[in-house]
């Protein structure tokens, strides 16, 4: 939509129109310059230095400043050459995705598999807590350190991922490996969700968040949450108390059947092993590590065809930083992933990595900078981690290194996600998209590829209720933590602590669908008896499809947005207007 000059002629004709032109401005996608999109308003030659100087511009950088590689480096003016920019900026995209599922796949789905099988808890509640919260933090985190952020593109993305991710990657678990659900336990999910939703949608209708009403968001996730561990507490004691009386039946019966040994017949003992001292701790130490180091898959690599090995070749560098910081903790692989050189270098590695990539690096603490703080005690704990193991086999303490693993694939995956949602927000100002479907479609994906690689590939694994469960708890964890927290902040530094917000032109439209997407998706497992069956996954699937289609067809003017059709153009002629 265009800025039409005869609005604001007629606007300034009634000096009351003012306040009214404020709320219709609220709904027009008219570029302003503290948005970056307005550098399509000036000319060609003014545009890098608009990109350079503008702080909404520097709002779309992580590391790379992508767009200022578009507009500088390149510049508008040369066409061919910004074609096959944008082109390349799509490939670095798609390479970023690729950075994603490795660390998934190799790294991130075994830790959280070794974690759950550790603190013996179930796939659901693992999900809904530790993969939910190592999904969501990052967002949740960022979210809360930025509360001047804008409302209209945060209330777009935030709706936007969920829709994503409960539609779209829950539906793609249910696809991948369906399963039965327990009834109780999806619908106190869904019924949450639905709650939490709802309560957003009634206290954001003035475009004011109070206190009291960001408090009850957060309350509301705190319940959930209690209700979780209780509801799982309860179904293991219940569960224990069945297996001990199946334990004790048996007993009874293998005593009353089983004949006692005869006379002089002595129980055979087992057979001595080897020596320790035969083996020595540091046998094999280097080729160990190389075997570890090596990013490629040998038997892959003889298997695969021409594009499958220049894939793998692709890969290469960022495996070798993966395999050179994170420690891989998996029970399925030999001596459970332990390898004595890397895992000592590890715990060196990965603190400083955590540091610089952060930019702490360089921080002072008593003037010494914090790296030097932080590389001290690495040290030792390395050298401790050296000289306590053996080559040979894992030491008792190494499932601890889950601890690293799981903070360091947290980190990865965080650095490279908003590298994607930078890049992603590039190619949607390129695209002159507004903020509000910029955040549902790109913003919202690119933040949710974490979510997407990290819940497939569980689901491939085996893993299918572990995925589903954080498909709805890191959703509901940004949704209310970090949509409470971060409207508190804001609430803060108001005088009349009152949070206002706005919702933007898709805000309600987004509102709308994700509350059908929930619905839908509840009904149709009360019809299937709560059987996870792919046509659920596929029905989640198309309702999303039909979200997106809606929006960009309202984006596109060819049909009027949920949001706007309640706010009638108020200068419209004829009685008539207040129905359009």
């Amino acid at each position: 939509m265009k800025f039409d000059s005869g609005i604001f002629v007629k606007m300034m004709a009634n000096g009351s129109s003012v306040l009214r032109f404020a709320r219709h401005a609220t709904y027009v996608n008219f570029p302003r310059p503290d948005d970056c999109a307005y550098l399509h308003k000036l000319d060609v030659t003014e545009q890098c230095a608009f990109v350079e100087s503008a702080e909404a511009c520097a709002e779309s950088r992580f590391y790379f400043n992508y767009i200022r590689f578009l507009y500088c480096t390149i510049g508008s003016d040369h066409y061919f050459l910004f074609a096959l920019g944008f082109i390349f900026l799509m490939l670095v995209c798609v390479y970023y995705f690729v950075i994603l599922g490795t660390t998934a796949d190799q790294f991130f789905c075994p830790t959280l598999a070794t974690i759950a099988k550790s603190l013996n808890i179930s796939e659901s509640l693992a999900g809904v807590t530790i993969l939910a919260f190592g999904n969501g933090s990052p967002d949740l985190f960022t979210a809360v350190a930025n509360p001047d952020a804008d409302t209209e593109l945060m209330f777009s993305e935030l709706f936007g991922s969920a829709a994503f991710v409960i539609g779209v990657i829950g539906g793609t678990v249910l696809l991948i490996q369906p399963f039965d659900f327990a009834p109780l336990a999806i619908s106190r999910d869904l019924a949450f969700f639905i709650g939490s939703v709802l309560w957003i949608t009634y206290k954001a209708n003035d475009e004011r968040f109070t206190l009291l009403d960001s408090g009850v968001l957060i309350g509301i996730y705190v319940v959930f949450l209690v209700l979780v561990v209780w509801e799982f507490i309860v179904a293991k004691r219940e569960l224990h108390g069945s297996f001990r009386n199946i334990r004790e039946k048996a007993e009874i019966i293998i005593r009353c059947r089983d004949p006692p040994p005869a006379a002089g017949v002595r129980e055979e003992l087992p057979r001595p092993v080897a020596a320790e001292q035969d083996i020595l701790p540091n046998e094999g130490l280097w080729s160990d590590a190389w075997k570890h180091l090596n990013p490629i898959d040998m038997n892959d690599w003889w298997e695969a065809g021409w594009f499958m090995r220049s894939f793998a070749i692709a890969k290469v560098p960022f495996v070798l930083i993966l395999l050179l910081t994170i420690p891989i903790v998996d029970v399925t692989v030999e001596r459970d992933g332990w390898c004595k050189l890397l895992n000592a270098f590890h715990c060196l590695s990965l603190p400083l990595l955590m540091v610089w990539i952060n930019g702490f690096a360089l921080v002072t603490v008593v003037k010494v900078p914090l790296l030097c703080w932080v590389a001290a005690p690495s040290l030792t704990l390395m050298a401790i981690v050296f000289c306590t193991s053996r080559t040979d086999r894992c030491p008792k303490y190494h499932k601890l290194f889950t601890l690293l693993s799981f903070l360091g694939c947290i980190q990865i995956i965080y650095i490279v996600a908003q590298e994607v949602v930078s890049l992603l927000e590039t190619l949607g100002i390129v695209l002159q998209l507004s903020k509000s479907v910029l955040g549902l479609s790109l913003l919202a994906w690119g933040n949710s590829v974490g979510d997407l690689f990290s819940n497939v590939t569980l689901a491939r694994q085996g893993y299918g209720k572990m995925a589903f469960a954080a498909c709805f708890g890191g959703p509901l964890l940004n949704l209310c933590l970090g949509l409470g927290l971060t409207l508190i902040a804001k609430a803060l530094r108001d005088p009349n602590l009152v949070a206002q917000v706005r919702k933007g032109v898709m805000g309600e439209n987004c509102e709308a669908y994700l509350f059908q997407i929930l619905a839908t998706t509840w009904l149709g497992l009360l019809f299937t008896r709560f059987e996870g069956r792919r046509s659920i996954g596929l029905s989640m699937i198309v309702t999303y499809a039909v979200f997106l289609i809606f929006s960009f067809l309202g984006e596109f003017e060819l049909i009027h947005p949920y949001g706007t059709d309640h706010h009638p153009d108020p200068f419209a002629e004829g009685s008539n207007a207040a129905g359009r």
